[in-house]
């Protein structure tokens, strides 16, 4: 059977490109979403005519159950999972002054928890079948310490991604699963200002690209790495 793959927040996006390029790998690819059931169909149909046994399911992550439950319907349908691409999240631009506990805990909900809950869900099944490939998505900051005026609960959060990556590599290396992250610049779709060294953007097929690496069998011995895709930029 082939192996399956998991990436939220696949809409559209990055999540979609990602998922576009896992396919041409000979995966079933199942992709999550929440509110964008338009676009996930639109993703889904390109990614089934590649192979017709991917599927889409939707959740709202920042529910522990519902995450827990994704990752349970993916196993009654399919008996395993190879990759979890943990890409979903949610951006607030604002100083942090008009930030309110709302915004706070929607962004640390969408970005951290909902990846710790989903690698928690997962990884009893690929420790026993000792093999499993976890890309988890940060942020080009993350890890730095770098203070963003407008972004502080974002950057809090994709620091923890990177941290969490990290102890989840050196915890389930012996069994065969590798973790790691990939932190992208600011990609084609955003609003943010950027200042890079060519003043261009990311496109979503290089994240993906890099993606892919990742969970590649020519990267066995990256494991805890923080890839950046990001252009060298800094916000201005």
């Amino acid at each position: 059977m082939k192996r399956v793959a998991v990436v939220t927040g696949a809409a559209k996006g990055v999540g979609a490109a990602i998922a576009k390029r896992l396919v041409t790998a000979d995966l079933a690819v199942v992709i999550h979403y929440h509110t964008s059931e338009a676009d996930a169909k639109k993703t889904l149909a390109q990614l089934r005519r590649v192979n017709p046994d991917c599927a889409m399911l939707p959740a709202n992550l920042r529910e522990t159950k519902q995450a827990e439950q994704l990752i349970n319907l993916v196993m009654e349908r399919y008996g395993r999972i190879d990759l979890l691409i943990n890409n979903v999240g949610n951006f607030i631009y604002k100083p942090l002054a008009r930030t309110s506990i709302e915004d706070w805990n929607d962004v640390i909900e969408t970005n951290l928890t909902a990846t710790f809950s989903l690698c928690q869900a997962v990884l009893p099944q690929m420790r026993q079948q000792k093999y499993g490939r976890i890309v988890n998505v940060g942020q080009v900051d993350a890890a730095r310490m770098v203070i963003r005026p407008k972004t502080t609960p974002y950057a809090i959060a994709k620091t923890g991604v990177v941290m969490l990556t990290k102890q989840l590599a050196f915890d389930n290396a012996k069994f065969g699963i590798r973790v790691n992250a990939i932190s992208p610049g600011i990609v084609e779709t955003s609003v943010v200002k950027l200042k890079t060294p060519t003043g261009t953007l990311v496109p979503v097929e290089d994240i993906a690209n890099a993606v892919a690496y990742l969970v590649a069998d020519e990267s066995t011995q990256v494991n805890g790495a923080n890839l950046e895709v990001a252009n060298g930029f800094t916000f201005e």
